[in-house]
């Protein structure tokens, strides 16, 4: 299983590569980490889409633009945990 970026912590806020903010991390599992996306349902994203983290409360940029978000987002299951 790989694990999270180093860099990514919860609290942080989460960016695309086109600049939109997406939330903010919710919790880290495994090789997943949760948005907390305002005003929708949070959702879960694959650490390796990282691009950025600058730790602690600090940003985290994806590797994608938001046209391509709801092609990134991932089912939480039993064998991710």
């Amino acid at each position: 299983m790989s694990m999270a970026p180093t860099n990514l912590t919860t609290g942080a806020e989460v960016y695309t590569t086109d600049g939109e903010k997406l939330g903010t991390v919710k919790t880290i599992r495994g090789d997943r980490f949760q948005v907390d996306a305002p005003m929708q349902r949070d959702y879960w994203l694959l650490t390796a889409c990282v691009g950025e983290a600058s730790g602690v409360g600090g940003r985290v940029t994806v590797t994608f633009d938001k046209d391509h978000l709801d092609d990134s987002k991932q089912e939480m299951t039993e064998d991710s945990r």
